[in-house]
């Protein structure tokens, strides 16, 4: 998510002038220090702190609030992210599991935690976790829709977990690759399937893949301040290269 907050998500929040952030899954702060160098008013983080304890990291900084929780439990009873919601963005990095991302789009919509014209960000919506379940913990998601999992290396181009030779050994990876209700991109097209009139969505397929979603509102233009961003000559071609295909992913939604 880093070089997509350098990059993107950082220069958007400062063209656009938007103050109030929510971070869901934070890790040891590495997106957070880079969005707080903005003059945000308040940021909001949701995370268990098993990484780090970032309400310590960040008790000097009157700005920032921090839920040390999972996600589904912040964000089910809303009165817990007043006054800071409705959030202008809400960045998603947490649980890469269908079940989790499924229910966090689910209650950020249904408690209007987003406003109208705001950014999702959402990590991770490419391989390896777009069409496979992850479970940093795995007894928090209900057996009806947890999947066989087991901490074996994930092997591109392969369904099936391999024992060596690919990434993520030690998390727990949903056996097979693909199906209903399994990874990221596909919970996020199951709730679009639900709202299609309410959000815009386009999906980065790069580093792991970026998914952006954009609450719709009257007189809005779509996903507008990604079209002003420059890339320049000088920088990694990588960057050139995303900054393509967001382009050219955005103007074909403001179109519509």
């Amino acid at each position: 998510m880093e070089r997509f907050v350098y990059r993107f998500i950082a220069p958007t929040l400062r063209r656009s002038g938007w103050k109030s952030v929510c971070e869901i899954g934070a890790s040891h702060g590495e997106t957070t220090d880079e969005l707080l160098k903005l003059p945000l008013a308040a940021y909001t983080i949701i995370d268990p702190c098993f990484d780090e304890d970032l309400a310590e990291k960040y008790r000097a900084d009157r700005r920032v609030t921090v839920l040390r929780m999972n996600s589904l439990d912040a964000l089910t009873p809303p009165e817990l992210l007043r006054p800071a919601a409705p959030f202008d963005c809400l960045l998603i990095d947490g649980d890469h599991n269908w079940y989790t991302v499924f229910n966090e789009l689910r209650l950020i919509h249904e408690h209007g935690l987003l406003r109208p014209g705001g950014f999702i960000f959402l990590h991770d919506v490419s391989w390896p976790y777009g069409r496979r379940d992850m479970y940093y913990q795995p007894d928090t998601v209900p057996a009806e829709f947890r999947h066989p999992h087991a901490r074996r290396a994930i092997v591109e181009g392969q369904s099936q977990l391999g024992e060596a030779n690919g990434n993520n050994s030690h998390l727990a990876n949903a056996v097979e690759e693909g199906g209903p209700r399994n990874g990221v991109l596909t919970a996020v097209e199951d709730f679009l399937a639900l709202h299609a009139k309410d959000y815009r969505f386009f999906p980065v397929k790069m580093e792991f893949g970026l998914g952006v979603l954009q609450l719709r509102a009257p007189g809005a233009r779509a996903l507008w301040p990604f079209l002003s961003l420059r890339i320049e000559a000088r920088t990694p071609e990588w960057v050139r290269k995303l900054g393509s295909l967001v382009k050219q992913g955005l103007k074909k939604l403001a179109a519509r």
